[in-house]
């Protein structure tokens, strides 16, 4: 009742600017602090207040007056944040979602940790380690992201001397050989993520989040989606465009791919050998002595 009486008054405040994501996925609600911080910029003496399924992505966050899930009623002052993927689209989700703002400059995800947060996780998850995750978000995507747990085995088993922990849901497969961090909330696993040398796995909420935290990735993409509209170019990104690529969709939901042409053709020793190459003191620094 409290939080409807206090989204009640921001309602009613005439300089307040409320950001709301329909979307229940982690990743497309962090991208709201994309929309926060040009808001911010342009309207500095408004409240600024977030809508959205994941209200923990926002503790700490300067930029942001108030977050909750409750939601009255669409107003005029709402902005929705929203991209849209096609085959043919050309300006990447970041651009998309900052254009929101009226301003030209583009801007990337962001989540606020504390030091304790960072600490308690530097306890839990004693450093130093790469962090790992072998599966995305299927419900969408089906299995068109997929890259296979044998894979990603592959990597962790050609690297003995590094230790791996490996975040993501509980229902996830586990590696072996490897910490389990599987099933810590969102702020427990972004704070692993920030201590971590660098993050492995598939284009995602994830890769959304180790961005958020300045942790570099190894990115899975093949040719499911474009690559030129999601990444992050200071990642590796390995892609395969193959024919039928890309072949992701914003605006339907997908099915199994039959063939997984992209993907198959993507082998353990050549990822594992573009680390080596691209990640040289992150791997020195990470060794067990």
């Amino acid at each position: 009742m409290i939080e409807y009486l206090i989204l009640a008054y921001y309602y009613l405040r005439p300089r307040t600017i409320i950001i709301r994501r329909i979307s229940n996925a982690m990743g497309d609600c962090l991208l709201l602090s994309i929309a926060v911080q040009g808001l911010r910029n342009k309207f500095p003496d408004y409240k600024v207040i977030i809508e959205c399924k994941w209200p923990e992505l926002f503790i700490n966050n300067p930029l942001v007056d108030w977050v909750t899930r409750k939601h009255i009623t669409m107003t005029r002052r709402h902005i929705k944040p929203k991209y849209h993927i096609l085959p043919e689209t050309t300006e990447s989700i970041y651009k998309q979602i900052s254009q929101y703002t009226g301003l030209d400059e583009i801007f990337y995800p962001q989540i606020f940790l504390t030091a304790s947060e960072i600490k308690e996780a530097a306890s839990r998850f004693p450093f130093p380690y790469i962090t790992i995750c072998p599966v995305g978000k299927a419900k969408f995507s089906a299995n068109r992201k997929e890259w296979g747990i044998e894979n990603f085995q592959k990597v962790v088993d050609s690297f003995p001397n590094i230790k791996f922990v490996q975040i993501g849901t509980l229902g996830n497969p586990l590696l072996k050989r490897v910490v389990d961090a599987r099933g810590l909330k969102i702020r427990e696993s972004a704070a692993v993520l920030c201590n971590a040398r660098f993050f492995i796995g598939l284009e995602g909420g994830l890769m959304h989040l180790s961005r958020a935290v300045d942790t570099l990735s190894v990115i899975i993409y093949g040719g499911f989606i474009n690559p030129e509209l999601s990444k992050y170019k200071e990642n590796l990104n390995i892609v395969n465009l193959v024919l039928c690529s890309p072949c992701f969709s914003s605006e339907e939901k997908h099915k199994d791919c039959q063939t997984m042409l992209c993907m198959k053709a993507i082998s353990a020793d050549d990822v594992c050998s573009r680390i080596r190459e691209n990640f040289k003191e992150e791997l020195k620094t990470g060794e067990i002595k």
